[in-house]
């Protein structure tokens, strides 16, 4: 009995494929907290909309103030426009023109802060 709990697969293919898939839920659950905790209650006075990260900062500000808002600037990166929402309903137009998430800026510089990213100026 001993001698059948100490034997491990020997396939290094369920490794990979575990390590895989717990990339996977935790990027989805850190995107999901993110969204949830993190999204602005007043769009109107700021929300820092989150873009895939290959999308190019003309890209993010155009699709951005198409949504309904005026853009403000820049976040840490090209693919992060802060606006300033026209509406409440901004957030739900903001994900269905392709923002990841719409996020309050304050607290998006409050996250990025530790890791040395600094909001750019247009």
């Amino acid at each position: 009995m001993l001698g059948m709990l100490s034997k491990r697969p020997s396939s290094s293919t369920g490794s990979w494929a575990d390590y895989l898939a717990l990339a996977v839920l935790s990027v989805g659950a850190l995107c999901f907290t993110a969204r949830a905790t993190l999204a602005p209650r007043e769009p109107e006075r700021g929300a820092a909309v989150v873009f895939a990260p290959w999308t190019a900062p003309e890209a993010a500000m155009a699709t951005a103030v198409e949504a309904g808002a005026r853009f403000v600037r820049f976040g840490g990166y090209g693919f992060i426009a802060v606006v300033a929402a026209d509406g409440r309903n901004y957030t739900a137009r903001a994900r269905a023109s392709g923002a990841w998430l719409v996020l309050d800026p304050q607290l998006l510089a409050a996250c990025l802060a530790p890791f040395g990213v600094t909001p750019s100026r247009p």
